[in-house]
């Protein structure tokens, strides 16, 4: 009977061929997939392949250069620097949520003393809601139109904005830069031109704005920013009532074993510190299958979390399910979960399951914010 075939690793090819040596060198017959994609303009990686039944013997091979890997990974991602939140993007839209989104830039801001940048941009709401019809063509150019719904923006934003200062000062914090940036053009297209001039270390934004009638979960505009953009983003329900980040005592963070969990996960670990939210890592795996490689990748984790983080307060699970929606609603129902912190990835499933088909009971009946990383 011919031997099944796993999958080991999938790495850059220099990497898998410096794996499949190894391996080989102790005697474990090794493949790769996917040479082809060498080429950089290809994405995907190398695949290092070996027969299920050397699994064991390779893992403890294997152990030692994921951990190494990934120290050099997080080093490069961080070299010789704090993770730090020092500037917080905040895009309105004017919407009755605009005012309590200010609210939630506030307290986090204070928590980072950290300076908050309030955003509009007003071109894409003129074209969508200047009727076009008989009763308005009297002697009103488009300039005029268009100058008249900046005018109106500018004196809305400037309202958020005192308001968050008078806050500020009534509460005698001092140290919170607050400004803010009023541009025309296509929403999502601006969000990001304005991440890419102020760098911001996180966005907080509504889950729907004043598109709540639609289909969407989140909206287009909150879909496009999460998908262009490298900055964590922080969605917030603009339905029901306020949630309480102070009271959020757990928050998972969904993983598929990406090596872009150790970065995620650290930035996490930063960024909910002066909330001292416990972190529950999980992997939903399909129940009855053989899971020895998940529990080998999630013990890899664990351990580098362990090196990189010491002891803290982040715990590692995977849960076997039959229908990874239900079985992440029962999880979040039994763990007292009060946020989700996932890795925006295309084609990841976890990602398809949140923003695509993602339950009412879990986000919009129960106000969950989602923290979502890149």
């Amino acid at each position: 009977m011919k031997d099944k075939l796993i999958t080991l690793a999938t790495y850059s090819y220099s990497r898998a061929q410096l794996l499949k040596s190894r391996l080989e060198s102790e005697g474990i017959e090794c493949f790769l997939k996917n040479l082809n994609l060498i080429q950089s303009v290809v994405g995907g990686g190398v695949k290092v392949r070996i027969n299920a039944q050397d699994l064991s013997q390779a893992m403890q091979i294997i152990e030692e250069l994921e951990l190494s890997y990934a120290q050099e990974d997080f080093e490069k991602a961080f070299p010789l620097q704090k993770i730090e939140v020092n500037r917080i993007l905040v895009p309105v839209d004017f919407s009755d949520f605009s005012p309590r989104l200010c609210e939630y830039a506030m307290s986090i801001a204070k928590k980072f003393n950290a300076d908050i940048l309030l955003f509009h941009t007003y071109f894409a709401s003129a074209i969508e809601t200047v009727p076009f019809s008989d009763s308005y063509t009297y002697n009103a150019t488009v300039v005029e139109v268009l100058s008249e719904v900046e005018k109106n923006a500018k004196a809305k934003l400037k309202e958020l904005y005192y308001d968050l200062r008078n806050k500020l000062e009534v509460e005698k914090v001092e140290g919170i830069e607050v400004d803010y940036v009023l541009r025309g053009g296509t929403v999502s297209s601006e969000i990001l031109n304005i991440c890419n001039s102020y760098q911001p270390d996180l966005i907080i934004m509504g889950s729907r704005g004043e598109t709540a009638g639609t289909k969407n979960l989140l909206g287009s505009v909150v879909s496009n920013v999460i998908e262009e953009s490298e900055v964590p983003v922080l969605i917030l329900s603009d339905q029901g009532e306020h949630v309480d980040l102070e009271k959020i005592e757990n928050i998972m963070y969904a993983t598929n074993f990406d090596k872009a969990d150790f970065k995620a996960i650290a930035n996490l670990k930063y960024i909910t510190k002066p909330y001292d939210m416990n972190i529950h890592c999980v992997h939903f795996d399909d129940l009855g299958e053989d899971n020895e490689m998940d529990e080998y990748q999630m013990e890899i984790l664990r351990k580098y979390l362990k090196k990189t983080l010491g002891e803290s307060n982040v715990s590692c699970a995977i849960i076997p399910m039959e229908e990874k929606m239900k079985g992440i609603e029962k999880y979040v129902e039994e763990k007292e979960i009060g946020m989700i912190a996932i890795l925006a990835r295309k084609h990841n499933l976890l990602e398809r399951l949140f923003f695509g088909r993602m339950s009412r009971k879990l986000f919009i009946g129960t106000h969950m914010p989602i923290l979502v990383f890149h």
